[in-house]
């Protein structure tokens, strides 16, 4: 399975439109806005939009898989490498969203462990 463009989308995410820079002298980050864009209307690509693009591919990735499944099943199809590698590019896309999932809700808890 080719992840360089789940890569490709985490690189557009626009800096301080998930979390605040820290990093000093970095660029200053805005609040985000109930659009989930920066107070200043920051220009870019959102967390919550790449993180949505992401669970679509994979959705649809799951969907071809179970649809050449499907077709070589009944005869429609002969194409087994094809099926097989379809069925193996969802799994593996599966497990990384699983993977990136279960890294949020960590953060998330170590979050909420803090005290402030």
């Amino acid at each position: 399975m080719d992840i360089n463009p789940y890569g490709d989308a985490i690189a557009k995410v626009t800096p301080g439109t998930f979390v605040p820079d820290i990093a000093p002298g970095g660029p200053k980050s805005a609040p985000l806005g109930e659009d989930g864009l920066g107070v200043a209307g920051a220009s870019g690509v959102s967390f919550k939009d790449t993180v949505k693009q992401m669970l679509t591919d994979v959705n649809d990735q799951m969907a071809t898989a179970q649809q050449k499944s499907q077709d070589l099943a009944i005869g429609k199809s002969h194409d087994v490498e094809g099926t097989v590698k379809a069925v193996e590019e969802a799994g593996l896309a599966m497990q990384f969203t699983l993977a990136v999932r279960n890294k949020i809700l960590d953060a998330y808890q170590e979050i909420q462990r803090m005290q402030f």
